[in-house]
Parts: structure tokens; C-alpha cells; sequence
């Protein structure tokens, strides 16, 4: 459902100190995800939940806000935009929203930029030193600084199961994760927070140089191995290949070596990583066959979605022979 653009920037206008600067609202990314638009005029951000039913419940803006808020504001973490106004208040533009930095980079992650295939192998080989330097840093982070809540292992594939079940799932995801609830992998230490989407398309980059982590929806205090997990998930797919562009170029870094430098800046060993893995990808099948579900039962109009139901079956054969 699309939202009013002009009804959205006449509510930001009244709402907004210096709102009345604003000149447009233009839509970036919609659907069912998070919602971003640029405010045209003002040059932010603005972040919301989506306008249809949602892949990722619930959508807390607030949340989100100081999430951000907090990895943006430890001296150590890794760059994230930065955050200003929150409005819980949903009367203003139809939902809470927060607006935040805008970021002047690209983002990839099934085509590869023009600059980076033109690139030599070492801009690359520096991309992923920024990449998964990033994502050690939030590891790094001190637990008690992230406003989020405690997930173990066990917990996060039940609530993967229970997606699943809202999305009448092939029984294959089931059993894996079944698997997973009675056998969790081991810890490679204290919680610590978590980014929970940690793939390179949640990267901003300018011309190679790491601008900005995004999309911490699923931010949370847990085992960081499950982000490692979810993170290497996507090299070696199998049939399916998803959100991996850029893996097959000269200077990208392997999954042995992405593992060991991850390794190296937590000071943490990745026992098990196999089984975070799997877990991984069933996080990815449980979304895409929410998508799927909602698309075929009439809550969801996103073309997109109608295709998704092809991806889940070789993608959970793949899941089940790193499994085994």
C-alpha cells in the first residue's frame, strides 16, 4: 500500500522543528521491511515500519533509535548513521518514525558496482577488513551498553520455528531447526550485542571506504557466533545464490580466512560454526517463506514475493547437508 507522500511531508512539516524546510518526501526503499525515505530539503533519513503486513515484527521504532543511538555513541564501534528526532506518535504520519543521517554511499548485494568489478584486488581485500572489522566491533562491545534484549541460541531458533509455522513451511525447515532447539551449538563466551543481519548489503560503501552499517532491526544481546554463522552462510549456496554479489572477485576473502580474521579481532574461537550455519539459513528460509505465505494468501502484493516459494526447497537442502 502506498503511503501519501505529500500528506507524510505536511505532518512533518507541522510536526518538525526547521520542518518547514522540507520541500518533498521521496521514497527509497518500501515494502515489508523497515520503510526509509529522504526528506527532501532538510537531507535525512527517515525510518518506519512497513505500510503492509511485515517480514520482521515488530517494528520498534524507538528501539531502533536507540540502538543506533548507542553503537553510534561507543568510541570503538563501528560506523553507523547517526540518529535525531523519534516520534512514537503514529497520529503525525500514520506511524512512529525516527529520522536519521543521510549516508552518500552505495549499497550491493546481487550486482556488482561498476567500481568495484574495475577495482584491483586489493580495494577488495581492504572492503572486507572494514566489513568483518565492523562486525568484531560490535562484538567487542560491552553487553550493557546495547538497550536490547538477551536472546540465547535455543530461543532464537524456536522464535525462527514459530515464523515458520505462520508461514506453513516445508517440514525440512522444521527438523533442522528442531534439531538445532535440542541440540543449541556450543558458546564461544559471554553475550555480547549482536547486529542479527550482519551481510555485506547492509554495508554502505563510498568507492571502497565502509561508511555506515545499516538495518539493525534485529539488533539484540546473544551469541555473536550466530552472527559469524549467518554471515558465511553465503558463500557456497548451492543452487541458490543470495546476497552474494562480489564473493567471486579477485581480493575477496574466503570463508576460512573471513572466519580466522573474525576470530583474531574478538580473541573468540568459532566451535560449531556449522551449526550457527544452518541456523543462519534458516533464519533466511523462514523470512523468505513468510514472504512467500503472504503473497499467496492475499496479505501481500509484492510481485516479488510470488517467486520466493521456488528459492525455500534447494536452499533447505542446502541447510541440511551442512547440517549433516
Amino acid at each position: 500500500m502506498a503511503r501519501d507522500l505529500e500528506r507524510m511531508a505536511d505532518g512533518l512539516r507541522r510536526y518538525l522543528a526547521g520542518g518547514d524546510g522540507i520541500t518533498g518526501v521521496a521514497a527509497l526503499s518500501t515494502g515489508h521491511s523497515n520503510e526509509t525515505y529522504l526528506l527532501e530539503g532538510i537531507d535525512r533519513i527517515l525510518r518506519m515500519p512497513p505500510s503492509e503486513e511485515g517480514l520482521l515484527p515488530p517494528y520498534d521504532m524507538a528501539r531502533q533509535h536507540a540502538v543506533l543511538s548507542a553503537v553510534g555513541g561507543w568510541h570503538d564501534g563501528p560506523p553507523v548513521p547517526g540518529v535525531f528526532e523519534l516520534c512514537t506518535d503514529a497520529s503525525v504520519i500514520g506511524d512512529p518514525f525516527f529520522l536519521m543521517e543521510r549516508l552518500l554511499g552505495e549499497a550491493f548485494e546481487y550486482r556488482v558496482p561498476d567500481w568495484l568489478g574495475a577495482a584491483p584486488a586489493t580495494v577488495r581485500d581492504l572492503m572486507c577488513a572494514q566489513w568483518i572489522g565492523a562486525i568484531a566491533a560490535v562484538h567487542r562491545m560491552p553487553a550493557a551498553r546495547m538497550p536490547a534484549p538477551l536472546m540465547t541460541v535455543g530461543e532464537e531458533a524456536e522464535h525462527w520455528r514459530e515464523v515458520a509455522a505462520a508461514a506453513e513451511a516445508p517440514r525440512l525447515l522444521f527438523d533442522l531447526l528442531d534439531d538445532l532447539i535440542a541440540r543449541p551449538p556450543g558458546s564461544s563466551g559471554p553475550a555480547t550485542p549482536v547486529h542479527g543481519h550482519p551481510k555485506h548489503g547492509n554495508c554502505v560503501w563510498v568507492h571502497g571506504r565502509l561508511v555506515g552499517l545499516v538495518d539493525w532491526e534485529m539488533a539484540r544481546v546473544g551469541e555473536p557466533l550466530t552472527d559469524l554463522g549467518y554471515l558465511v552462510s553465503f558463500y557456497s549456496q548451492g543452487e541458490v545464490s543470495l546476497a552474494n554479489a562480489g564473493f567471486e572477485l579477485e581480493g575477496w576473502w574466503p570463508r576460512a580466512r573471513t572466519v580466522t580474521e573474525w576470530e583474531k579481532a574478538t580473541g573468540r574461537v568459532a566451535r560449531e560454526l556449522h551449526r550457527y550455519e544452518v541456523l543462519g539459513m534458516c533464519k533466511i528460509a523462514a523470512i523468505i517463506a513468510l514472504g512467500y505465505h503472504l503473497f499467496r494468501s492475499g496479505r501481500a502484493t509484492d510481485k516479488r514475493f510470488e517467486l520466493w516459494g521456488a528459492v525455500v526447497p534447494p536452499y533447505l537442502e542446502e541447510a541440511a547437508r551442512r547440517l549433516k
